[in-house]
């Protein structure tokens, strides 16, 4: 059995610094004798600012490894078995908990024979562990996967958004160098247009490890589940020593798309204060390609096309060029009587 903290699957050196200069935790039968019970890991917890589920699960690890032939790997087998202490272990049917390690993690490479070993093997003496208390504090945690993991729906969704946000970039970094050839008389007289880009595929390949969780109740009955994953990289396979990798594939391709014509075409404000109606401002709009704007006051929206009104105020100003992206912004009064009517048409 080794005695550095580092033969627990999740005590990176990071762990280790923290267990050590907050606990004075510095090797593996420290550790065990600081988490034989529940209020032994739950103080350890408040100690360190470990979380208690990340504590118990080592702490169940330290306990296997109390034998003397146990590696992390098998330790780790036989807590995916239903086994959270020596004395289960050596109280179960060897073929019992190979069955039930098979069952959760058909990776495993632990044979019965092996479990036969272990059963038989010498132990490094500690006080009673307290495996009924762990096997709740497991139970109710185990939904709570390790940091390092993440939720495959959360994974799948944060690559959806990073993806659009890609193309968002791309499509405002296109936008703005369009609107700086609009605005220059010489890129735009030579024709000039910006290159726009769009990713209609999105190819991702990533080696992962994954976890199965599962939320149950007091009788053990199974409430959720859900797949969790890591990357399995270097950081990964030193805290968690993991041989099992399985790999996703998502695709990505970058190809050029060619610019609508209404974008690259320089677009002028009209001045919507020569309109009479309502109608008129809207075809003017509509001529320059604008279908987005915005209107004061709301209620405008809804006034038929023979409503005569009066501009109070438009942006951008008459005759400016409109930049992409940019939506007008228009402030206008109905002319209720004759004499309004009257006034405007001089």
């Amino acid at each position: 059995m080794s005695s550095s903290l580092i033969s627990i699957a999740g005590i990176d050196n990071k762990m280790v610094d923290i267990l050590s200069s907050k606990a004075g935790i510095k090797t593996l039968k420290q550790f065990y004798d600081a988490t034989r019970s529940a209020k032994d890991r739950k103080i350890l917890s408040e100690k360190t600012g470990i979380a208690l589920a990340n504590i118990s699960h080592w702490a169940t690890q330290a306990e296997l490894l109390r034998v003397d032939e146990m590696s992390y790997n098998e330790a780790y087998d036989l807590i995916d078995g239903g086994i959270y202490s020596v004395e289960q272990l050596k109280n179960t049917d060897a073929k019992e908990i190979l069955q039930k390690i098979k069952k959760i993690n058909t990776f495993s490479n632990i044979t019965e024979s092996k479990i036969l070993q272990l059963q038989k093997s010498t132990v490094q003496s500690a006080k009673a562990f307290d495996s009924c208390s762990i096997q709740k504090e497991l139970v109710v945690s185990s939904g709570d996967t390790p940091s390092i993991y993440s939720d495959l729906s959360s994974v799948i969704t944060e690559l959806g958004k990073g993806v659009a946000q890609a193309q968002r970039a791309l499509d405002e970094n296109s936008m703005a160098i369009q609107n700086e050839i609009l605005q220059n008389d010489r890129l735009y007289s030579a024709g000039m247009q910006a290159t726009w880009y769009v990713m209609p595929e999105v190819e991702f390949t990533m080696k992962i490890d994954y976890a199965v969780s599962k939320e149950r109740s007091m009788t053990g009955q199974v409430l959720s589940s859900e797949i969790s994953i890591a990357p399995s990289n270097a950081t990964f396979s030193n805290l968690f020593k993991s041989s099992k990798k399985e790999e996703s594939t998502i695709k990505l391709r970058i190809v050029p798309i060619p610019p609508s014509d209404k974008f690259v075409v320089r677009r002028y404000m009209p001045d919507l204060s020569l309109l009479p109606t309502i109608g008129e401002i809207r075809n003017a709009l509509d001529e320059i390609n604008v279908s987005v704007y915005e209107i004061d006051p709301e209620e405008a929206k809804n006034w038929s096309d023979g409503v005569h009104v009066n501009v109070i105020h438009q942006e951008p100003a008459k005759n400016t060029i409109l930049n992409m992206g940019v939506v007008p912004k228009i402030t206008l009064k109905k002319i209720e009587s004759k004499n309004e009517l009257d006034g405007k048409n001089k």
